[in-house]
């Protein structure tokens, strides 16, 4: 259930995910301590994470799904809700950044649940 961005500059297009978020211009998402990602309303926060990676031989950018510690599983509704608001914001904000954008269905890397 990963989010698969195909970019000849991955690393740049994560810096822009990060300093688009740090300036409130990216939604509401909001990074953690280490760098991953939630979404920042009351309804969504903290309850899940997208972890991000560079996959440099790929050209690709890769944000897997990270359960919260607490939860034994991911819900449909909650999956749902996290990939389409990120795949909004990358559409939205970094469409010249990218050729195109996968939301998986299945668990790929770099997936954690």
């Amino acid at each position: 259930m990963a989010i698969i961005i195909h970019t000849d500059h991955p690393d740049l297009l994560l810096d822009k995910i990060y300093e688009a978020i740090e300036n409130k211009k990216a939604d509401k998402w909001v990074t953690t301590t280490d760098g991953y990602l939630t979404y920042g309303t009351l309804l969504w926060k903290n309850e899940a994470f997208f972890k991000p990676q560079i996959w440099v031989d790929d050209k690709q950018l890769r944000f897997g799904l990270i359960k919260r510690k607490d939860r034994k599983h991911i819900s449909t509704k909650l999956y749902t809700a996290f990939h389409t608001k990120l795949v909004e914001t990358l559409l939205s904000h970094f469409d010249r950044d990218f050729r195109n954008v996968t939301a998986t269905a299945v668990r790929t890397d770099p997936d954690r649940f």
